[in-house]
């Protein structure tokens, strides 16, 4: 059990933050995941629909032992990178025309 010391005198008491407090950067307030491009986009999206079919499949394929439908629940999973990177290439990923992450490197304001 961890227990920790009240403040005082040699001890000041750190500031609390709120959850609905965003930290800010040069550029303003940031929102951690437009900063970094955190797979939201429509490859990342439909990779892991198609991933999780495949792990659907699979556990369906334990709970009644069957290694035919095993195995198909395996190949979709590793069909979802696929279906991820051939959408990424097309444009739908997180990536600008210059294939830099959107919202990394911005200019200084």
């Amino acid at each position: 059990m961890c227990v920790v010391p009240p403040a005082g005198p040699h001890r000041p008491q750190e500031p609390s933050v709120s959850s609905q407090q965003t930290p800010s950067s040069p550029h303003g307030p940031a929102d951690i995941a437009d900063e970094h491009g955190h797979g939201h986009s429509v490859a990342a999206w439909a990779g892991v629909a198609v991933c999780l079919l495949g792990f659907l499949i699979l556990c369906l394929a334990v709970v009644f032992p069957s290694w035919t439908w095993g195995i198909v629940g395996g190949v979709v999973i590793l069909a979802s990178l696929v279906v991820a990177a051939v959408l990424a290439r097309a444009g739908y990923g997180v990536k600008g025309a210059d294939g830099k992450p959107v919202g990394a490197s911005r200019p200084k304001r």
